[in-house]
Parts: C-alpha cells; sequence; structure tokens
C-alpha cells in the first residue's frame, strides 16, 4: 500500500523535536535526529542513510508484516519509495507525548506524533507511533532500529 511507506517517512522525522527537549543532555543523540529531519525532509537519500548503523542487523519495521526492510540495500530502496509519498520541504509534526533512554551505548525512543505534509500541494494530517532503537559507534550514534505505525480502520 502506497502510503504506508509515507507514514513511515513521516515516522522517521517525527522523532527529531521531541527528543531535543527529552535528551537535552545528549547532544550528539539530538544532532542524529536533526539531520535526519532535515535529510528526509529534503528527500536526500545519501543523508539519510549515512544516520543508520551498516550492516544487516539494521532494520526499518512499518505497520503491517509486509513492511519489513533489512540492511543498507533495502532500507534505502524503502526511502526512494517514502520520498515519492511527499513533497520535500513539506513534512511538519507535533509529538505530545515521547518518552526515551540511553544507557551506554544504547539508547531508545517512544513517541506518539501528529504529522503534516503534503503530496502534489495537497495539504494531508495524520498520526504515527514510532520507535527508534539507536547504538553508538565508534562514538557516533546511529539508527539500528525503526518501527512505526499508524491507525487503521477495522
Amino acid at each position: 500500500m502506497k502510503s504506508r511507506p509515507l507514514l513511515l517517512a513521516a515516522a522517521l522525522a517525527a522523532v527529531c523535536a521531541p527528543v531535543l527537549a527529552a535528551q537535552e543532555p545528549i547532544a550528539d543523540v539530538r544532532e542524529l535526529f536533526a539531520a535526519h529531519e532535515q535529510a528526509l525532509d529534503g528527500h536526500d537519500l545519501k543523508g539519510v542513510m549515512a544516520l543508520y548503523a551498516p550492516g544487516d542487523k539494521t532494520v526499518v519495521l512499518g505497520t503491517s508484516p509486509a513492511e519489513q526492510w533489512v540492511g543498507s540495500e533495502q532500507i534505502a530502496d524503502a526511502y526512494q519509495h517514502f520520498f515519492a509519498d511527499f513533497d520535500a520541504g513539506t513534512l511538519k509534526r507535533s509529538c505530545p507525548w515521547i518518552l526515551g533512554d540511553v544507557s551506554g551505548d544504547i539508547g531508545w525512543l517512544s513517541a506518539t506524533c501528529e504529522y503534516q505534509d503534503s503530496l502534489k500541494d495537497v495539504p494531508r494530517t495524520y498520526a504515527l507511533n514510532v520507535s527508534a532503537v539507536l547504538q553508538k559507534l565508534d562514538g557516533v550514534w546511529k539508527l539500528r532500529a525503526m518501527h512505526f505505525s499508524n491507525p487503521t480502520a477495522p
């Protein structure tokens, strides 16, 4: 379903602003999410992929069982589709609830977010739940796992 990749792209951007407030002492994590937001909104594949941990143990999950992208090649292909699902420069989000923590070289966060964007200049709004696992590799935070889910009709 074409709307699912759009939701993942928005979900990934969702974690950016709330982490700035929730994890204030962790500058590196803040910078990771700010960079992700900028790259995602700008449809910058190289910039987004630089934020993910390398290897075949990095994963992005969507809502349905078919929405699982493992490793750099599949994740990059998924982002190409996500970019096609919203106009660059239009992604905005608000996360009224977020919780996260860091312990050593592992961090995590969970958020409930509301999004706005547009596709072909038609504005849209939607909500997502987002979770992410981060790992510090060679002193740099990287995304190791990202998951999103969206409400579906019965």
